[in-house]
C-alpha cells in the first residue's frame, strides 16, 4: 500500500490537495474485488476520469506558464494514463467486473502513485522553484 507523506508535497497547495485525493482514493481502489458492486466500481472510474482531466489541466498550465522543457514528455505520460484508464474502463463495462480488469486498474494506480507523482512531478516542481 502507498500512503501520502509530506515529502511528496510540491509546495503548490492545489496540486498537493489533488495528489492527496488520489492517494486517499487508492485505498478504495485496492479494496475493490470481483464481487464489488458495479455502481461502486463505476464511481471509482468517474472519480479517476475527473481527477485526470482537472489535475492534468492544472499541471500542464503551470508547466506552460513556466516554459517547462519537459512539457511534451510529461503530457505524453498524462495522455498514457487517460488512455489506459479508458481502456480498463471500457473492458470493465464490456466484460463486467473481472479480476484482470481490477488488477490492471490497481497496477495503473500503483505505477502512477509510485512513479509519476513521486518522481516525474518532482522534476517540474524543481524547475519551477528554481525559476522563482
Amino acid at each position: 500500500m502507498l500512503w501520502w507523506t509530506d515529502d511528496l508535497k510540491t509546495g503548490i497547495e492545489s496540486i498537493d490537495k489533488q495528489h492527496k485525493s488520489i492517494f486517499d482514493k487508492a485505498n478504495e481502489i485496492f479494496d475493490l474485488g470481483v464481487n464489488s458492486d458495479v455502481k461502486e466500481v463505476d464511481k471509482v472510474f468517474v472519480f479517476l476520469m475527473g481527477y485526470a482531466n482537472n489535475h492534468f489541466y492544472e499541471e500542464e498550465i503551470l508547466m506552460m506558464e513556466n516554459s517547462y522543457e519537459g512539457f511534451i514528455e510529461h503530457r505524453r505520460q498524462h495522455n498514457y494514463f487517460i488512455e489506459q484508464l479508458y481502456k480498463i474502463y471500457k473492458n470493465t463495462i464490456d466484460g463486467q467486473v473481472t479480476e484482470e480488469n481490477l488488477n490492471d486498474l490497481k497496477a495503473l494506480i500503483i505505477e502512477w502513485l509510485a512513479n509519476h507523482i513521486s518522481v516525474e512531478d518532482r522534476k517540474y516542481i524543481k524547475v519551477m522553484k528554481d525559476i522563482q
